[in-house]
């Protein structure tokens, strides 16, 4: 009966998440980085080649046979065919109206395996069922994990890949059995085959196993060959992928970016991400904040866990620090949406003990900071990002001055900005007039009150500290509501049909699925208690050491 239940209760999460994500889905195209991996997903579906049409970024050299590649993985641009092939088996009419969700479907899936992941994560470490679903409640609709599964960018990918890795690495540490090693294999390869930055979490990964293994040699030694065998195939590939793209298996194509775009100060860095006006990961997760106040307790009762986040997401996100621009162009601090699972066992181990001695005062301050948490959400799914971070450009030149670009260190773009340059996007991270969550708040404001430009100008956040009324026209006006209904209700009106029975198959799965994830399973006996502490509680099958 646990392994049933535990089953339904996993499958209740994943579906619930997966259709509040299509459910929640925007109207936006893949743009930037994503726009750059759904070119090479075309080009492999239709041309079997993996060049692209255009540069991305702008100044994008070119690669092997003079033409263009990506930079990113090949398994960032391959998660997308399945949304491509279900797009072309639909009417060409249907199309325009239908490529929005085929293209965000890939982002709305691993969104969904990421809060799966982290579950499973839970209850691993021992938390109760309830304390492991609340928990997972709250990372799937409370911090920036919903964002992510919102847009189609690598980032949430990462995030799935990186949990699933530390759950694997954690339970191989506890139980090196040869099927634990081999599944450690390919959340390890499918980790480095979707940013080759997460070397970094490998080697501390292997590092953190070493110290844990050292007193059986032939443990450690049985699970570096088994992850090996099914890791080396994904570096295979990323290796040919290379070759073919820029001549070499070592090349990736970001080599001349290098001394431009890294070399931060390190604290500085760190700064930013976690403690930044307008890129704090705690300002887009508020649980996070929450979470803080379960350290030491994470710390005595999940030691081995602690260990291993350091060990893994401690390299990565130092490596990230030297990266000068803190992920811009991006909703919050896109280079740790990664690592917002790990992160999340803090809340997750605070809702546990407090779920053993509850109390009105700790229930309230709970849904406090989660009622924040879905608030920042919706504002982050309300608008493409790119709309705000323009309209901060442009006020910031009209009220600070045009900036001194003269020296810098990123090639301009013709038209006299730099989209990644200090000079153009400094205002985002450090000054609080440009906010993006205030700015996304009065964006919203603006658009449900229907006002033009120069009304909404009159309330911007940035009225707070100068009288000065700023131009804004050009960008305002692009300003759209990003949900995939609009679609319908707007732009394709002949299909509003086939949008309303999106609309209640969404409804209908999110219904279903919560069902499974909420129903009360049979209260186990005192027996059921005993094996429920035997068995891993995601696979529900004995280990048995090697």
């Amino acid at each position: 009966m646990i392994r049933s239940a535990e089953r339904r209760l996993a499958l209740g999460i994943f579906v619930t998440t997966l259709a509040v994500y299509l459910l929640s889905a925007g109207r936006e195209p893949p743009w930037g980085d994503g726009h750059a991996q759904y070119m090479v997903a075309r080009s492999l579906l239709y041309h079997g080649g993996i060049d692209v049409p255009q540069p991305w970024p702008d100044d994008l050299p070119r690669g092997r046979g003079g033409a263009y590649y990506s930079t990113y993985p090949i398994l960032t641009a391959a998660v997308q065919i399945p949304g491509l092939v279900l797009l072309d088996a639909l009417p060409a009419p249907a199309r325009g109206f239908a490529e929005p969700l085929t293209s965000h479907l890939a982002s709305s899936l691993f969104g969904a395996l990421t809060c799966l992941m982290f579950f499973r994560l839970c209850r691993s470490r021992g938390l109760d069922r309830v304390a492991s679903s609340i928990a997972t409640a709250v990372l799937a609709f409370a911090t920036t994990i919903w964002v992510y599964a919102h847009y189609s960018y690598s980032e949430i990918a990462q995030a799935a890949f990186f949990t699933g890795f530390l759950l694997e690495l954690l339970r191989v540490a506890e139980t090196p059995t040869p099927s634990r090693a081999r599944w450690l294999g390919v959340w390890a390869g499918l980790l480095f085959s979707v940013k080759y930055i997460y070397a970094a979490a490998l080697v501390g990964g292997a590092i953190y196993l070493v110290l844990v293994l050292r007193p059986r040699w032939r443990a450690l030694a049985g699970v570096v060959g088994w992850a090996a065998l099914t890791a080396v195939p994904f570096l295979a590939v990323a290796m040919v992928y290379n070759s073919l793209s820029w001549g070499s298996p070592l090349a990736t194509g970001h080599a001349p970016y290098y001394e431009a775009y890294w070399g931060e100060n390190m604290l500085v860095g760190l700064w930013g991400v976690f403690l930044s006006p307008g890129k704090s990961l705690f300002l887009y997760s508020p649980p996070l904040l929450l979470g803080l106040a379960a350290l030491p307790l994470l710390w005595r009762e999940h030691r081995a866990a602690c260990l291993a986040v350091l060990a893994t997401a401690g390299p990565v996100l130092l490596v990230y620090s030297r990266y000068k621009l803190n992920g811009d162009y991006a909703w919050g601090p896109r280079f740790a949406v990664f690592a917002t699972p790990a992160l999340g066992l803090s809340f997750a181990a605070l809702i546990d003990a407090w779920r053993r001695r509850p109390g009105w005062t700790r229930r309230s301050v709970v849904a406090g900071f989660v009622a924040v948490g879905v608030a920042v959400q919706l504002l982050g799914l309300a608008f493409y990002w790119d709309h705000f971070i323009r309209i901060s450009m442009d006020a910031r030149t009209a009220w600070l001055g045009t900036p001194n670009r003269r020296g810098a260190i990123i090639p301009i773009r013709a038209d006299g900005r730099c989209d990644s340059c200090f000079e153009d996007v400094h205002q985002l991270e450090w000054l609080p007039p440009f906010q993006p969550i205030l700015g996304h708040l009065w964006l919203a404001r603006s658009q449900l009150a229907g006002l033009d430009w120069k009304e909404a100008a009159a309330d911007a956040p940035w009225t707070r500290h100068t009288s000065l009324q700023l131009d804004m026209a050009s960008v305002y006006q692009r300003v759209r509501l990003d949900w995939w209904g609009m679609l319908w209700l707007r732009d394709f009106q002949r299909y509003r049909a086939a949008g309303i029975a999106l609309l209640i198959l969404f409804a209908l799965g999110v219904a279903a699925g919560a069902h499974l994830w909420v129903r009360r399973p049979r209260r186990p006996d005192r027996r059921d208690d005993e094996r429920d502490a035997a068995v891993d509680p995601a696979q529900g099958v004995r280990d048995e050491p090697t």
